[in-house]
Formats: structure tokens, C-alpha cells, sequence
């Protein structure tokens, strides 16, 4: 996969982006304290899709699932911290006039407390937790957004860590990716148990952390904003 400065595809010329969408956790903010693995095992999942395996259960055990979930995620929201380079990456947008929106697969308590504690600026607006359904990787969070901002897919950027959650999700909804490599990226074979990366899951742009993701931004002449 390709630096910041580099995208993944061979085109070349500027694309028009009129929005820009955020992941939370492990993009705009990261904890130590979240362990899928272990969260996985507490639960009784078999899968990598927690939330789309524990959706599939019957009501009961759905219930006591997300119980251990939501202990799991509000007890990591104590050690959350805002990701280095994500204030000055939303002021970037806020100057420019470009609108910022967040979508996760975390709850709505958690997005509320990230704006209420963790995020010192204006907050993320629309904002769409896993409430909404279906949630990442199905397009329809982006697409919705899309609606509201009055812009084609195409005209956004989907920013997060998860290449199966978020890149797919924006690829899926014609959305313009980047994939920010916290180091998991080059396990997904390991982890998942394929030979390659599937097609789905490559971004257009990869960036090591926020910091890069601002010079890609700005000066990498990929984009066009308008508002």
C-alpha cells in the first residue's frame, strides 16, 4: 500500500471532496484500554464481526452480549484521548467550510461522551452510531450522510482504521478512502486467514496517523474542496 502522498489507484487527477467522514475509536481518538480479542472471548464470538455475529443471536443472549460490550467500551472510555493530529485536522476542514461527520460501530453513550469530554471543538455533525443500521461496512451510514449534505458519494472522504469496517463502507458507498495504518493493517492475513487483502478492502490512500492525513489534506493536490 502507498504513503500519504502516493494513492493506491493510478489516477491522477483532483477529485472534488465536499465532506469529509471520521471514524471514533483509533481515529479520531485512541485507547489503551479497548481489546477486541478479549472482548471477543468474554462474548462468545467466532467471528471477526462482533457486533454483525452478536445481531444474529436470539434476543436473550443478544441482551447479555451487549451488556459485557457496553461495560467493555465504557470502562475504555476512561483512557481515551484525542488522536495527535485530529484537532488540527478538523480546524483544517472547519476553515475551509468543509462539513465533518463521524459514524461508528460504538454506541451513542460513547459518541456523546467523546463530544462531551474527550473533543474540545464544535462537535462532528450529523454523528451516527451503531444504532444506526446496518452499520459499517454497509454503505447506508454514508449514503444517508450524502442525503443530508446534498453531494454525491464520490464528492466525500471516508477516514478510518479499519479497513473491513471503513474501508469497505466507503468503497461500498462510492466514497473516496483512507485507510490510517495503525500497524494492524499489515496483520489482516494472519488475523483473518487470507492470502491477500481483498479488493473491497484496499483505500485509495493510506496515511501512517492523523498528522500525515493533514499533509495529505493539504498539500498533496489530490483534492479540490468546496463547500
Amino acid at each position: 500500500m502507498s504513503p500519504a502522498t502516493s494513492p493506491t489507484s493510478t489516477s491522477t487527477s483532483r477529485r472534488l471532496v465536499r465532506g469529509v467522514v471520521f471514524d471514533m475509536d483509533g481515529t479520531l481518538c485512541v485507547s489503551a484500554a479497548l481489546d477486541f480479542t478479549e472482548m471477543r472471548r468474554r462474548v462468545g464470538c467466532e467471528t471477526s464481526d462482533i457486533l454483525g455475529e452478536v445481531d444474529s443471536w436470539n434476543e436473550a443472549r443478544r441482551t447479555k452480549a451487549y451488556e459485557i460490550i457496553g461495560e467493555m467500551e465504557r470502562e475504555a472510555l476512561k483512557t481515551t484521548v484525542i488522536a495527535p493530529g485530529a484537532m488540527e485536522v478538523a480546524a483544517t476542514l472547519d476553515g475551509m467550510g468543509i462539513p465533518r461527520a463521524l459514524v461508528t460501530r460504538n454506541a451513542a453513550s460513547s459518541v456523546e461522551f467523546f463530544h462531551d469530554t474527550v473533543w474540545t471543538m464544535a462537535p462532528f455533525s450529523p454523528w451516527l452510531s451503531r444504532e444506526f443500521k446496518p452499520y459499517k461496512p454497509a454503505p447506508d451510514s454514508l449514503l444517508h450522510i450524502c442525503e443530508l449534505w446534498g453531494c454525491s458519494p464520490s464528492e466525500i472522504i471516508m477516514v478510518g482504521d479499519s479497513a473491513k469496517d471503513d474501508v469497505v463502507s466507503g468503497n461500498a458507498a462510492g466514497a473516496l478512502t483512507v485507510l490510517l495504518d495503525s500497524g494492524r493493517t499489515g496483520k489482516w492475513a494472519e488475523e483473518f486467514g487470507v492470502d491477500k487483502v481483498p479488493e473491497q478492502m484496499v483505500p485509495h490512500f493510506v496515511c501512517a496517523d492523523m498528522n500525515e492525513l493533514h499533509v495529505l489534506l493539504t498539500q498533496s493536490g489530490h483534492f479540490e474542496f468546496k463547500k
